[in-house]
């Protein structure tokens, strides 16, 4: 991959960091905690991709009585980062913004009960 490709992919680090935690729309971190759990791939770039976040208006900067502290803005090239970032570590695709729904699990068939040797709820 080139420069630019590994930059982006930790803009997706970071923006997927942000999205999966829920630090938009005026919840926050420190600056300080973005760079925490980077894979080790990330890292040397990581600095540069948070500097252009923002630049490009992706991050912002809130001022705290404790120090700075940074909340992502929802927007699809946000999403787009993040899901770039996911794809690369062969993780599932996920749809930023939109309400979080758990998958339903089908229930298990008598037999498989009967082989756990659990009793069907009445």
């Amino acid at each position: 991959m080139s420069i630019m490709d590994e930059i982006r992919l930790a803009k997706g680090f970071i923006m997927h960091k942000m999205y999966h935690l829920e630090y938009t729309s005026g919840r926050h971190t420190s600056l300080d905690n973005l760079p925490k759990s980077c894979p080790k791939r990330c890292q040397p770039y990581i600095d540069v991709a948070i500097s252009e976040l923002f630049k490009e208006r992706h991050l912002s900067k809130k001022p705290a009585s404790y120090g700075p502290q940074v909340t992502a803005i929802p927007s699809q090239t946000g999403y787009d980062y993040a899901n770039f970032y996911r794809r690369e570590f062969n993780i599932e695709e996920e749809e930023y913004g939109k309400p979080y729904q758990p998958k339903k699990v089908k229930p298990l068939s008598d037999a498989e009960l009967h082989a756990l040797k659990l009793r069907k709820k009445r």
